[in-house]
């Protein structure tokens, strides 16, 4: 039997605590910065020991690979990326980090007047972490700032008997195995990281891009986007459905369709 409701809910906007790149403890190093291949003049490799000698933990694992904590509060880790701004003169470096909402909160500059590239590089990188100071992590916390916005949706209300069934049997553990969906331009992983609260992720990038959390509703879930946004998302015909917000204050709707 298909029933209408109103499900009321709040936009969130996330407001971090730390402040500066010392409070953090974690900063997440990809294999392949946006200006440079996998490791190029060992820079990949210069960055993360430079990193660990100031204290930080570095992170070059896939999130779907980090530990629980880091996985179930991913705002704990910074992203470090390395850009070229070299000129015909000198080589120059870009260091930026940034949280969780994609702000850069830390960035420093390098410039060398070696001509040899790697050589050259690697002076950058290390003029431009003379001003990196150590960590000193503080705990990192996550407020929530509400602003109303109502969503309608018409979902497909279950027999009784199953949510009976489904309440009588035992607690399932928390799967480890990521499953794979794609919304037709890109694939992400579905990480089950308790049993009330799942995530996808891309490969490409090392924060959520949508946290599901269960709702009383079976297949009904409040979501998170990778923005702060909180909106709402189902279940339907073994995909996964995520409403959207628009800039005219409508929603669309995207599928993630199983793979």
């Amino acid at each position: 039997m298909k029933k209408s409701f109103a499900l009321a809910f709040l936009f969130f906007t996330l407001i971090f605590s730390a402040q500066n790149i010392t409070d953090y403890e974690y900063i997440y190093v990809p294999k392949k910065f946006k200006d440079f291949e996998a490791n190029e003049y060992n820079l990949n490799t210069l960055l993360k020991k430079s990193l660990e000698a100031k204290k930080y933990k570095v992170i070059q694992d896939d999130i779907v690979n980090w530990p629980l904590e880091l996985r179930q509060n991913p705002c704990k880790v910074l992203n470090a990326d390395l850009l070229n701004d070299s000129n015909m003169f000198r080589n120059r470096l870009k260091l930026q980090f940034s949280n969780c909402e994609k702000n850069v909160i830390f960035e420093t500059k390098g410039s060398s007047m070696i001509k040899d590239f790697e050589l050259g590089y690697q002076d950058a990188m290390n003029i431009s972490l003379k001003n990196l100071q150590n960590s000193q992590p503080k705990e990192i916390e996550v407020l929530a700032k509400p602003t109303e916005k109502i969503a309608v949706e018409t979902v497909v209300e279950k027999p009784v008997q199953a949510v009976v069934a489904s309440s009588n049997s035992a607690t399932p553990e928390v799967s480890k195995k990521a499953e794979s969906y794609s919304n037709g331009t890109m694939s992400f992983q579905k990480i089950q990281i308790s049993k009330d609260q799942f995530i996808l992720v891309s490969s490409s990038s090392s924060v959520p891009f949508a946290t599901f959390k269960n709702t009383t509703k079976s297949d009904v879930y409040r979501v998170t986007l990778e923005n702060g946004t909180s909106t709402l998302g189902y279940t339907e015909n073994g995909n996964l459905v995520i409403e959207i917000p628009t800039n005219d204050g409508n929603y669309k709707k995207e599928v993630f369709t199983a793979k």
